[in-house]
């Protein structure tokens, strides 16, 4: 028997269909053991409370307490699409395939196939309820305020950083216990703003226009994962302004605030910094894991992308690439409408004025859950960090593979006792992140150990050659040219030049800051509901995602035109 992971979910018969799609842009690494029993479980509670207080959760969906929605196999989590496929079923009007598109948009799941129990009166009449009320929201829904709230509470109870170890623990199992409603006001948004956007969707298949969606959605303004963008270009601004900070950019971003420190030249610099990682340090990388890189920990990050924006010769505000946003939006609409009965047409009037307000709370609330664990992250570090001065693991991600509420303890009491179990599991969390998980998982049987994962893995594919076209699912609206740069990790970004398409292999928030000087952005994963996708509409930036295997097809320096209605890109030169 192969090595499995040390944390395996177990796939329920009833709902046996997970897959990466969309998880795998927000959870894109390995999970922890500390993740998976600090935030997985909660959230898993909270994501079922959530659909049960909007109606897609039926009383007799599952069986135990046990996650499924969210799964945990082969070392990397998924979405269970068979149970979200429920709120396509039970909501009226909607379908299966409606949530396959929204939400996953890749890939070749298989076919939605009806059974005894996925209909459920009780839930469509309680979601045509939340559907009407969604389509007569006229402001930012309550979810958002409460959001803030609760975790401004959450970063409230965070001790001192210089507290006993036993107090720091007691706080990360506070955190567990209290993130669960602020992630549940993530689930309630989402799942709203697809149900929204989904009636635009229908509406344009209808006309027989579907790439005329992302006119329909375009900005909706105010979005709170487009504010980093904003904020870090204006820190670019003055770094453009000033040539001691643009000489000190050229040495690098390390240690760029040491270098500065003193000189009078760089104070506005190192205030506005210092206030963005205040305002927006919980953002980063695989931010749902508790000991990934953030903002806060690693400002690099975030130095990074003002780095590539600094470089740009022209304005990087998208306020001029918005002009005829409205327009587009408006001319849409103009062709839609007519294809439409008297009651989709009520309904899509509606949806058009709700959508903005939607797609902003999905973001903020998604916003929310990320910052209540910054408190979290920073406890967890410092117990790191104080463990390794006597002997310890420094690496945040190895400790983080220990079990919080029973290994952690002992390992924080005596780091050596603990020496050989992290050693292992470190070797093993190599391996299972050096492999690609696979796409669908549909039983108990098909979870696969490190061997099977490594024996399936493939030589890359070809790259596309001059005048060959890849196509993927339409994200944001526009059609742009430009030279190709292949970017695996926002911190090494250094070679992105303003007016490159940027070929990602995800974009979660926390790369979007690298959209502004980018002409259009291709994704190798996402959907119609993608955070990036989202963002890229408030940044007018054409974005096309799921795009398979676009980090290896395109190459650096290959002139593209992407086409962000259509979904295509096409191959204009050779590198």
């Amino acid at each position: 028997m192969g090595q499995r992971w040390i944390i395996e979910g177990k796939i329920d018969p009833r709902w046996p269909i997970n897959t990466r799609g969309n998880i795998g842009e927000v959870f894109p690494e390995v999970i922890t053991a500390l993740t998976y029993e600090l935030a997985v479980i909660p959230a898993e509670a909270a994501w079922r409370s959530a659909y049960d207080e909007l109606g897609i959760l039926s009383k007799s969906d599952f069986a135990s307490d046990d996650p499924v929605i969210i799964g945990l196999y082969g070392g990397y989590s998924y979405l269970n699409l068979s149970y979200l496929r429920m709120m396509g079923v039970r909501a009226p009007g909607s379908s299966a395939e409606a949530i396959d598109v929204s939400f996953f948009g890749e890939g070749d799941p298989p076919t939605y196939v009806p059974r005894k129990g996925d209909k459920s009166l009780r839930s469509s009449i309680k979601i045509l309820r939340t559907v009407l009320k969604a389509l007569g929201t006229k402001e930012l829904p309550p979810v958002v305020a409460d959001s803030f709230t609760r975790t401004a509470v959450i970063e409230a109870r965070r001790p001192p950083l210089d507290a006993p170890d036993s107090v720091l623990l007691d706080y990360l199992s506070f955190y567990g216990d209290t993130f669960g409603p602020v992630f549940g006001n993530h689930m309630k948004s989402t799942a709203i703003a697809a149900i929204v956007s989904g009636v635009l969707a229908d509406a344009a298949v209808a006309a027989g226009q579907p790439g005329l969606v992302t006119h329909l959605i375009g900005a909706a303004g105010d979005v709170r994962s487009a504010q980093y963008s904003h904020d870090l270009n204006d820190i670019a601004k003055l770094v453009k302004a000033e040539p001691v900070l643009m000489e000190a950019f050229d040495g690098g971003v390390d240690d760029l605030a040491d270098r500065l420190a003193g000189t009078p030249t760089a104070e506005d610099f190192l205030t506005s910094f210092k206030a963005f990682v205040a305002k927006h340090g919980h953002r980063g990388p695989n931010d749902w894991e508790l000991s990934s890189r953030t903002w806060d920990n690693t400002p690099e990050l975030a130095l990074a992308a003002v780095d590539v924006m600094r470089r740009s010769d022209t304005d990087l505000s998208p306020a001029s690439r918005l002009a005829d946003d409205q327009a587009r939006r408006e001319a849409a609409i103009a062709e839609i409408r007519p294809h439409l009965n008297f009651l989709d047409r009520t309904n899509f009037d509606r949806a058009i004025k709700a959508a903005p307000y939607w797609a902003q709370a999905r973001e903020a609330t998604r916003d929310r859950a990320v910052r209540a664990s910054l408190a979290a992250k920073q406890a967890y570090r410092e117990l790191v960090r104080r463990a390794a001065e006597r002997g310890g693991n420094p690496d945040p991600v190895a400790v983080a593979l220990l079990y919080p509420q029973t290994e952690l303890p002992a390992y924080l009491e005596d780091p050596a006792s603990m020496a050989e179990v992290l050693a292992e599991r470190a070797a093993l969390h190599a391996r299972f992140s050096a492999v690609e998980p696979r796409f669908f998982i549909t039983s108990q049987n098909e979870v696969p150990t490190i061997e099977e994962l490594e024996a399936e893995q493939q030589a890359p594919p070809e790259a596309i050659h001059v005048g060959g076209q890849l196509s993927g699912n339409a994200g944001s609206s526009g059609v742009a040219t430009g030279r190709v740069r292949v970017v695996l990790d926002p911190a090494d970004c250094s070679a992105l030049e303003p007016g490159e398409i940027l070929v990602a292999p995800l974009t979660d928030p926390s790369w979007t800051p690298l959209f502004l000087p980018a002409a259009a952005v291709v994704v190798n994963v996402g959907a119609l509901m993608s955070h990036a996708v989202i963002v890229a509409r408030e940044l007018a930036i054409p974005c096309v995602v799921a795009v398979d295997g676009a980090t290896a097809r395109l190459q650096d320096g290959m002139l593209v035109e992407v086409d962000g209605t259509e979904g295509t890109i096409k191959v204009l030169e050779a590198p």
